[in-house]
């Protein structure tokens, strides 16, 4: 009897532990001794897992021209290996593009190098003479911090540089995802490999930029969630 009551004791200890079989968790879970009788010390029970949600379903991305007499800047940062880089592209109203380039930023956290991209883009389209822009990233991030402020420390002196160059009142920055950013994407994973700053005329730009420029102008979605 003694051994017995060890045993039991040992199995209740153990009753939370399970597998997994078929989607179901088996336990061992001990039988209480009752009027003396030897049955049998644990047996299998059956509950079915949690079920986690299903995923949402796929979404159609759209990358939107600007209105007439404005012009577009889509920007993306890039960090790999902890050294980061970014690149952005300028469009007219038709969708062509105006100028694009590629930065290396060296070490930098992810949140920098999307606010220096941004940044960059909107030097370069003020130094060519362009206003009304809107501004699209695809980080959340860096767009709250823009308009609603906040940030670690270490972006704050880029926040402000945006901010003074970029009249919230006149132009417009938004978000959009990284399927519908494919441009920008490319452009900062080239500047992480070349690590130089370096502008594209619209002339010279490569053709494989130029195939997804096109895919935006004629309005064909990405889709995201596949």
């Amino acid at each position: 009897m003694i051994i017995h009551q060890v045993e039991f004791c040992k199995l209740h200890q153990r009753k939370k532990s399970h597998f997994l079989e078929g989607g179901y968790a088996i336990g061992a879970h001990p039988l209480a001794w009752r009027h003396g009788h030897r049955s049998a010390f644990w047996c299998h029970y059956y509950h079915p897992l949690p079920s986690s949600p299903p995923p949402p379903p796929p979404t159609l991305v759209f990358w939107r021209t600007p209105p007439v007499g404005s012009y577009k800047i889509n920007t993306d940062g890039c960090i790999k290996d902890g050294v980061a880089s970014g690149g952005g592209i300028i469009r007219d109203s038709s969708g062509q593009c105006i100028r694009a380039f590629f930065s290396f930023y060296g070490d930098c956290t992810i949140l920098e190098a999307e606010l220096r991209a941004i940044l960059d883009g909107i030097i370069l389209a003020q130094r060519l003479g362009l206003s009304v822009l809107w501004v699209e990233s695809d980080s959340t991030l860096a767009i709250h911090c823009i308009i609603k402020g906040g940030g670690p420390w270490h972006v704050q002196a880029t926040l402000r540089h945006i901010r003074h160059l970029l009249a919230l009142d006149r132009n417009t920055i938004t978000h959009i995802f990284r399927e519908g950013n494919q441009v920008a994407d490319l452009l900062a994973s080239e500047g992480w490999d070349r690590r130089y700053y370096y502008e594209y005329s619209s002339q010279d730009l490569p053709r494989r930029h130029r195939s997804l420029v096109q895919i935006d102008r004629f309005g064909l979605p990405t889709v995201r969630g596949l």
